[in-house]
This record gives C-alpha cells, structure tokens and sequence, in this order.
C-alpha cells in the first residue's frame, strides 16, 4: 500500500531494470529485437501519476522523442516499457522515459499542493470568521437598563 504522505512529498522515479524480468532467450540468436522491460518505481505510483502515465501525453513525448512505438504500462510499483530493448533504453530512452515519469510526478505533486493550500485556507478563512463572530457573540451583554425603559 503507498504511504500517502511518502507520495505526496516524494517524486516518483525508477531505481532499476528488474533482469529477472527479462526475456529468457536475451543473449541468443533466437532473441526478440524488442521486448518488454520492467523497471521499478521508488515508490507506488498514485492515481493520478498512473493516468498521466498511461495517458496520450507518456506517449506524445515518447514519440516526439523518437520511439513511436514504445509503450509504458504500470503493473504495481513497476512501469513495464513495451517494444524496446537493453540498448535502445541505454543509447537515450532512459533518459526521455525518466524525464516523462520526473515530469508526471512533479505535475502531480503541485496539483496536491495546490489543494491542499487552498484547503488550509479555506479552512483558515473558516476559522478567522468563527473567531470573529465568536468574539461578536461574546460583546452582547444581557442586561437591564439602569433606569425604567417606558414603550413607545
């Protein structure tokens, strides 16, 4: 389970390949060209990093790269890149891959902390009127006048 306090401060990123992962057959003749490769994040991804992710933008920037075909899945805390192999990620596509998921992530965290500044203070604007009418209750006094009060 992602600890929601580690997403919302700390930018999703991959640490590594996961070899065990990897096509058996890499290193023979038989070998796919392409395959997938499945990298680990530092962290789960949340909802909205995971949309962006899998989202036509991942993509777009995968193509204006250079890697039309390349493909990004997310299967728990790994990003799973399609159509690709070791020397295509190691030549550039770890790099443009990790900016693309860099990029997410920060979006994602400034869209948290935006609302969650707006809720502080909305919930400060709140409390400032509660105090304010709380002291203006406070200012009204129950009592009799000192003299008699005659009607109309």
């Amino acid at each position: 389970m992602t600890n929601r306090s580690e997403a919302a401060t700390t930018p999703l990123a991959l640490t590594s390949v996961v070899a065990s992962g990897l096509p058996s057959e890499l290193g023979t003749p038989s070998a796919a060209k392409y395959y997938e490769v499945p990298a680990v994040f530092n962290r789960r991804p949340d909802a909205v990093e995971m949309a962006a992710l899998r989202g036509a933008d991942g993509h777009a920037q995968l193509v204006t790269a250079g890697y039309p075909d390349v493909t990004l899945e997310i299967q728990d805390r790994r990003l799973v890149i399609g159509h690709t192999n070791l020397p295509q990620l190691e030549r550039g596509l770890a790099t443009v891959v990790a900016t693309i998921v860099d990029t997410v992530s920060r979006a994602a965290l400034l869209d948290r902390e935006r609302v969650r500044d707006a809720a502080r203070a909305d919930f400060d604007d709140r409390a400032a009127r509660a105090r304010e009418v709380t002291r203006a209750a406070e200012r009204i006094r129950f009592e009799p006048a000192p003299y008699p009060v005659r009607a109309g």
